[in-house]
């Protein structure tokens, strides 16, 4: 194959990705009743792993065009199994906000807050966390998992409201990187009273999860200040 020929192969396939990756998977934010949440986390899911094998399929097709000048159909399809394998991993982090239900809401004021932390209005801005904790902590593919945080939130103008991210990471252990790999995350923007403010978050497993060691990030930002807490998870089958 020409290398023209190889450009405009690649270009189709990566058309095919966009195309595959974005269409019809509501996004952030839309309110959704149990069924169309379930179809939604199936649809993106299956779009994500099917761009990953394209993407496997494409890498290994265009290694041998460049180095053999041909393409073999058995490396090909490897290409696109192994892809898909990764292209799942990725896509329980592309589509976490369809697998994540994250609320907060405050749980102490300003007064309780600083008899809780110490807190003077000469330390400005403050942004911490206190406890973050998730049960179980080995869970099984199709399962679920509850985290639960607090955190504080003070400034020396204690009578205003601030804008508030909450942001919610999932990393994958690869033993060939021998590292974390982030897999996606999922964001919440909301304006609120300074204080003590408790975060819950359900986390669905999807059933065709790979087994192996995941790591669950909650970061908080806000008044140019963040914080954040990590808490691990093994996903095994019973």
């Amino acid at each position: 194959m020409s290398v023209k020929g190889l450009r405009y192969t690649t270009l189709s396939i990566l058309i095919s990705y966009v195309l595959s990756a974005c269409a019809a998977v509501p996004p952030a934010g839309t309110p959704l009743t149990n069924q169309q949440r379930t179809d939604a986390q199936a649809s993106c899911i299956a779009q994500h792993t099917a761009a990953g094998a394209i993407i496997g399929g494409l890498g290994t097709f265009a290694l041998d065009a460049i180095l053999l000048g041909r393409t073999r159909g058995d490396r090909v399809a490897a290409g696109a199994i192994i892809g898909g394998s990764f292209g799942f991993a990725l896509a329980w982090g592309r589509c976490l906000y369809l697998f994540a239900d994250i609320r907060s809401y405050p749980v102490a004021d300003t007064a309780q807050t600083m008899q809780q932390t110490g807190y003077m209005s000469s330390y400005g801005s403050y942004v911490k966390f206190s406890s973050m904790d998730i049960t179980p902590e080995l869970a099984a593919p199709g399962g679920k998992v509850h985290l639960n945080a607090v955190y504080y939130l003070m400034d020396s103008d204690m009578s205003k409201q601030i804008s508030v991210t909450e942001t919610t990471t999932l990393y994958y252990y690869d033993y060939t990187k021998k590292g974390w790999v982030d897999l996606g995350n999922a964001s919440d923007h909301k304006t609120v009273e300074l204080g003590t403010r408790k975060g819950d978050m359900n986390f669905d497993i999807p059933k065709d999860a790979p087994e192996g060691y995941y790591r669950i990030m909650l970061r908080v930002a806000a008044m140019g200040k963040e914080d954040y807490m990590t808490r691990d998870l093994v996903v095994r089958k019973a």
